[in-house]
């Protein structure tokens, strides 16, 4: 999701940083190894990527850098794992 522009040296989040590397609203990304997220500290990953790959909640998705919706419905994301067991229940649904 990106860090606020408060901060020092903050950055749009990785998925806006793909959609601006490869200048097109649909793309294909990978996501690799999702079964490998972690929480650290007060941020939860999981939550931010069961936003980006939910339909019903992708098409108003709001990188905290940037504070404005985009729209990643027109984008192809593919999910690689090792290991289901990890990964939380809702984010495996998706």
């Amino acid at each position: 999701r990106g860090h606020r522009r408060t901060y020092v040296g903050a950055m749009p989040g990785l998925v806006v940083q793909a959609l601006r590397r490869c200048e097109t609203m649909n793309p294909v990304i990978m996501l690799d190894e999702v079964d490998k997220l972690g929480q650290q500290g007060r941020s939860d990953p999981a939550a931010a990527l069961l936003e980006v790959l939910d339909r019903a909640q992708n098409t108003r998705f709001v990188d905290h850098y940037m504070n404005v919706p985009i729209d990643l419905s027109r984008v192809l994301f593919i999910a690689t794992a090792n290991c289901t067991d990890t990964i939380p229940h809702p984010l495996l649904d998706r």
